[in-house]
């Protein structure tokens, strides 16, 4: 598959899957920003009465991005890709909950007076927020042949779904007072995983393209980053009671995953999620003033020892640096934060290319 602004994206793929298999093609994954040779002014989208408005104006949210296209720097494993966005929790509004908007985010209105109510609910696919993601992933998908890749929308489901339909901290005392219940709703919701799941990659994989996600790893087939950052606010043992379960049967559905583990909070259930023989990996995500990566090598190397492959969120090249030669480099792919010269981007891709050399 050949794009207009990354010609070497078949290189990238191959990379990719030999990733998922914690192997080598050539060297470990980079993912990372250069600066534009020269600045360019960003297009802004006009004004609108309402965020809402501004969220659900693909049209012009696109315009933007295309613009953009051709002043930015498509470096080593970073290629050019497009999320159509309505937040986190937009699986919410397929059960009737709706959204408010933010400038940055959105997030669902809790419906949901019981868990048992939420056991009852049913998803209903022509809901205005889930028709207008039908209409932006078609869009990206005609506008973008050739230029760009279309990603997956954020899902966020199993204990994620009937947390935002409730509210987190009533879920958390949901599962505290009744567990049963709790447990019964989050195994409803995740029976729809699928349904939902393939409404979406359908239209992907009928456009002929491999599929990603807002974190850009690729595979021809079904994957996912699998996720619940509700995790980070119960037991283990309330973990792999009501939770982990349908965590795993979303991984039984898809071809590739690796799980979003997100927080020092959430790190109790790392040893749970590495002996799951469904995972392929794991992107460990810190937190503000909790980096940089490095300081969490513990947790990477704990990891490839599971025999899972690793997203390391790198603060910096610094960061990135420090990666090397600490951990295998088969598996690893080191997705580095802020933005870098070319030069510095081509200096570090040799280190990385050197290390590569020497493990062999």
């Amino acid at each position: 598959m050949r794009l207009e602004h990354k010609p070497d994206f078949d290189k990238v793929l191959a990379r990719f899957e030999a990733w998922w298999h914690c192997e080598l093609l050539d060297r470990p994954l980079l993912t990372l920003g250069v600066r534009p040779p020269k600045p360019f002014p960003e297009p802004l989208l006009p004004p609108y009465p309402t965020l809402r408005d501004r969220w659900l104006d693909f049209d012009a949210i696109l315009d933007r991005f295309e613009a953009a296209l051709p002043h930015r720097v498509f470096f080593a494993d970073t290629y050019p890709c497009y999320m159509p966005n309505l937040g986190p929790e937009l699986c919410s509004t397929l059960f009737g909950a709706e959204l408010e908007f933010g400038s940055n985010t959105s997030w669902s209105v809790p419906i949901g007076r019981t868990c048992a109510e939420i056991a009852r609910m049913t998803p209903n696919f022509d809901n205005p927020y889930w028709t207008a993601m039908r209409r932006a992933t078609d869009l990206s998908l005609a506008r973008g042949k050739g230029k760009w890749i279309t990603a997956l929308t954020d899902l966020h489901t199993n204990g994620d779904l009937p947390a935002s339909l409730r509210d987190p901290q009533q879920f958390a005392l949901d599962l505290a007072d009744d567990i049963e219940s709790a447990t019964a709703a989050v195994e409803h919701v995740t029976d729809f995983f699928p349904q939902i799941y393939d409404d979406l990659w359908r239209r992907l994989h009928a456009a002929g393209q491999p599929v990603t996600t807002w974190a850009p790893a690729l595979h021809a087939g079904r994957c996912y980053v699998t996720s619940c950052d509700f995790i980070c606010m119960i037991s283990p043992a309330m973990f792999q009671r009501a939770i982990l379960p349908s965590i795993v049967r979303e991984m039984r559905f898809l071809e590739r995953n690796f799980f979003h583990l997100d927080g020092p909070n959430a790190l109790r259930h790392l040893d749970a999620l590495l002996a799951l023989p469904e995972l392929n990996g794991l992107q460990w995500t810190y937190g503000a003033g909790n980096g940089p990566a490095h300081q969490w090598m513990d947790v990477y190397r704990k990891a490839q020892d599971a025999g899972k492959c690793l997203e390391i969120l790198c603060a910096n090249l610094a960061d990135a640096e420090a990666f090397i030669g600490a951990l295998r480099p088969e598996g690893v792919w080191l997705a580095v934060g802020g933005a870098c010269s070319l030069d510095e981007a081509q200096a570090f891709l040799r280190k990385l290319e050197r290390w590569t050399r020497r493990t062999k």
